[in-house]
């Protein structure tokens, strides 16, 4: 009696174990499933047109206060970051000529260290001009008057970006939290999330989103940069369904952004959704001019065989990388570079590739440069910028991908399958057609 007991206990123990294993696959590994407080709030502007409303009205008034006192720094500081604010909105260029207009005037103006360095910092950040960024930084860390704790918090964070441009990851680690320890911010949480998404700790960074939603109330925009970021991983591994449901979630949070439309026509393709992906990408196109959308669409129509099509959309985003280019290289090389390396010149992609890295010379600029390299038949130079990037902790499908690729035409078959095996751990489908349809979360 006790043997024929023995196999049916055996048995529900081998389908408990089974059933346990399926929930921490299910939770994680058994990491308990981040909890995301997303309520729309009741406070901030509710839309893309109302926050750009907004900030044009602040640069409207920040301007009059310059034309009623010109040879004062501290209204030109201000219009400078009105102008800075609407072009981290809405990407126009303009804005950025007008911000960096201002900061110079400024600089003339004010005699160090005021004028306002820590906003003259953010300006050379997003120009991608690091050696201008660290000076400003510099020069509000001799302040007589020590700044408050937000500004200091402020620029612990923007010295974490600058070492995590620069590929050292754990340097850059440490300051984003000495950054939350001056002043815990949600600015310097997406800072954290972002360099633990970028060296594939997926887990930590979904739970450092989550938090960063529990801690504190946050306006639409905020919440809804949270969930295109956490969308980011999920197409980062593959779970394109996972990434759209994020990005209709950031959409709902805060209508109307054209950051988030093409994030959700990434995932559309991405999901087969081919013809609603193309009409959202042509709205885009058309009512903000954006490259990106042009490029998304260019690509769409290659894969779908309308070379015609494909070739306008190339001419022009091609016409819009080149002039902003030849304003900000640093800034826009990388863009500018992608474009050339799917559509134009593998040579002037790999010019521009180094001219990405020499401005960033981070592990996304790497894997940048390194497919340029292969591009231009030159695997074994790809290889070594691929092995600068792994040591510097960049960890991504793509980046193992490419790794692979190179050794298999160096001859390294076992190296290549190791590489594989590691990119298709990340991102299951790194292989499936539908992911060269991924312009912009590829991880």
């Amino acid at each position: 009696m006790t043997r024929l007991l023995r196999w049916p206990f055996i048995a529900m123990l081998a389908l408990l174990a089974v059933t346990l294993l399926q929930w921490m696959i299910q939770r994680g590994n058994g990491v308990p499933a981040a909890v995301f407080a997303m309520e729309r709030p009741a406070y901030g502007p509710a839309t893309y047109t109302d926050l750009l409303t907004v900030a044009d009205q602040r640069l409207a008034l920040s301007q009059a206060r310059v034309e009623r006192t010109p040879n004062e720094w501290l209204p030109r500081a201000g219009a400078g970051g009105a102008a800075l604010s609407l072009f981290r909105l809405t990407g126009e260029i303009a804005y950025l000529d007008m911000a960096e207009q201002e900061i110079t005037a400024v600089r003339d103006l004010a005699k160090p260290p005021s004028g306002v360095p820590e906003l003259r910092a953010e300006v050379a950040l997003a120009q991608h001009d690091l050696v201008g960024a660290a000076r400003e930084l510099d020069i509000l860390s001799r302040a007589a008057v020590k700044p408050e704790k937000p500004t200091l918090s402020e620029a612990a964070a923007m010295r974490g970006d600058l070492a995590l441009y620069a590929g050292d990851h754990a340097h850059a680690a440490r300051l984003y939290h000495e950054a939350a320890q001056i002043d815990p911010h949600v600015s310097v949480a997406l800072r954290i999330a972002n360099l633990q998404r970028v060296s594939g700790e997926f887990e930590a960074a979904i739970a450092t989103l989550a938090e960063a939603t529990r801690t504190e109330k946050h306006t639409p925009v905020v919440l809804s940069g949270i969930a295109l970021q956490t969308g980011m991983i999920a197409s980062a591994r593959g779970d394109y369904d996972g990434a759209k449901d994020w990005y209709d979630r950031a959409e709902a949070l805060f209508p109307g952004h054209w950051l988030t439309a093409l994030y959700r026509a990434e995932a559309r393709l991405a999901n087969g959704h081919t013809d609603s992906a193309i009409a959202e990408l042509e709205r885009v196109a058309r009512d903000h001019d954006r490259p990106e959308a042009m490029d998304m669409l260019a690509l769409v129509w290659r894969v779908r065989g309308d070379i015609a099509q494909s070739r306008a959309w190339t001419e022009k985003s091609g016409a819009i990388w080149q002039a902003w280019v030849g304003k900000y290289p640093a800034a826009f090389a990388a863009h500018a570079a992608e474009h050339e390396l799917v559509f134009g010149n593998a040579a002037e992609a790999l010019r521009l590739a180094r001219i990405n890295t020499q401005a960033r010379p981070y592990g996304e600029a790497r894997l940048l440069l390194a497919r340029a390299l292969m591009a231009n038949d030159q695997a074994r130079a790809a290889l070594k910028e691929i092995g600068l990037a792994e040591r510097s902790g960049w960890r991504s499908a793509q980046l193992f991908a490419v790794k692979a690729q190179a050794l298999m035409i160096l001859g390294e078959t076992q190296a290549s399958e190791v590489a594989d095996k590691q990119a298709r751990a990340i991102n299951p489908r790194i292989d499936d057609p539908i992911t060269r349809l991924i312009w912009l979360a590829h991880g």
